[in-house]
Parts: structure tokens; sequence; C-alpha cells
């Protein structure tokens, strides 16, 4: 199984060492960008900078704090507008991890995806991050399975699928003052995302496109995740033909054949 060393960075952790985060074996990090509707991490864009400089994937994330669908939309153009000209190659992502306003799970979801899927249709690729506890009990799973899902738990063990799982808020890291978030990565996101821009294409205008392109990326992405958990090659070969199909229906180029 491919794991990937990543941690997740905030002001909180103070002035980064990027050289040495990378000599440590970090690939990839998550940098705060800001929060509620008009927050923004003052080292938000330095780290971005001087971490890909070093030759690290970057990612940004939004901590929530919103209760209903008009709230989250306020918060993702806050956090849209934040990262904007700023070089990210991992994903944007919703740091869902609080209910204080006590909506519903079904509102909270509807929220929830309102946010994500703003940041796919400004053009970038979407991920929720939530507690184990708190997104299997405040958030209504099986309409979030369209997205790229990073997990914190504590444990010696995920428990459950995602594409990154969290596992210490009190890891180490050389380059950075105390303790700092570590995450294992299972998929190559970098790698998926790159390829995802390079096999979108404009279909001539007289073609109809029979899925949209954000619809068509959420179907990819589950065939993705199928496809790097199975160790069958009859079966990611198949994974491999229904995403071809997929990239037709939206106007796409193939790129398995």
């Amino acid at each position: 199984m491919t794991k990937i060393k990543g941690i997740d960075v905030s002001h909180w952790n103070g002035t980064v060492d990027w050289k040495k985060v990378t000599a440590d074996g970090v690939k990839f990090v998550f940098l705060k960008a800001s929060e509620g509707t008009s927050f923004v991490d003052k080292t938000f864009k330095t780290n971005a900078v001087n971490a890909r400089a070093t030759g690290i994937h970057v990612g940004a994330y939004h901590y929530a704090k919103f209760g209903s669908v008009a709230e989250a939309k306020a918060e993702v153009q806050h956090f849209l507008k934040t990262v904007a000209g700023v070089n990210l190659t991992y994903p944007l992502v919703l740091d869902l991890e609080e209910n204080k306003k006590k909506a519903s799970k079904s509102v909270l979801t509807d929220a929830a995806i309102a946010f994500l899927d703003a940041i796919e249709k400004a053009g970038y690729f979407a991920m929720i991050y939530a507690g184990k506890h708190f997104f299997e009990t405040a958030l209504d799973e099986k309409r979030l399975k369209p997205y790229a899902l990073w997990i914190a738990r504590y444990n010696s063990f995920l428990g459950r699928d995602a594409g990154i799982w969290q596992y210490t808020e009190t890891g180490r890291v050389n380059g950075i003052s105390g303790n700092v978030d570590m995450n294992w990565s299972f998929i190559d996101y970098a790698a998926l995302i790159d390829k995802m821009k390079n096999t979108t294409t404009t279909p001539p205008k007289e073609e109809k496109k029979l899925m949209k392109t954000e619809d068509a990326n959420k179907i990819i992405r589950v065939l993705q995740d199928r496809w790097n958990a199975s160790t069958c090659q009859d079966e990611k070969k198949e994974m491999g033909r229904l995403a071809d199909e997929v990239r037709v229906a939206a106007g796409m180029k193939k790129v398995n054949s």
C-alpha cells in the first residue's frame, strides 16, 4: 500500500525551516489558509512559497464555522480568494471539525457539499477533513462519498477507508519546533491532480457533453480510489476502462488506451 509522509501546519507552528522538513522525508503539507469569513493565516503564503521551493507538495485548508448552506457559500468564497494565485499541488480542504451552531446532520451535510462543490467549480481538487467520530456521526457519509476524504484518528490504526490519515498531533519533524500533526497519504494526490489537468480538454463545439466535468471528476476519483486499493489486475483494468468511459462522456480524452 502507498504511504506518503505528510504534515499539516498553521501559524501555531511558528517559523518553519522547509529545507530541514524536506530532508526529514516529508513529501506534502496542508497549510491553513483561512477560517470563517474573514480570518487569514498570516503564515500561509510565505509557507506555500518556501515549501514548494524545496519540492514539497502543498495543499490548503479552511477551518469551517458554518451552520448553513448560505454561511458555507460565504466561507468558501473567502477561502478561494485567499488561495488565489498560490501554487498548490495538493487538494483544497474543507476542515469541518465542529457543529457549534447545532445544525442538523442533513443541513450540515448540505452546507459541506455546497462548500466542496464551489471548490470544484473553481477548478480545484476538493477534499473534506474531519475527525473519525465527527464524520461518522455529525455528517451523512453516504452523500459525501464523491469527495476525497482526510480523517483524523489518533490511534495505531485508522479503522475505515480514507485517502489520508492524520494519525497523531504530537509528531516531531526536523525544521519545526514542538509538536506537529502527522499524516499518511494512501494516494498520490499530486500525481492524480496533475494527470487530471493534463487529460482534461475542451470538446468540439458541435459535440454535446453527456456529463458535466465536475460530475465526471467525482466519479473518476472514486474509481481511482478503487484502483489504488485493488490487488487484482483484471479489476484494475476494468476500473481504468470505466474511468475512460466517464471521461468520454464529459468530453475528455481517454488515458488508459
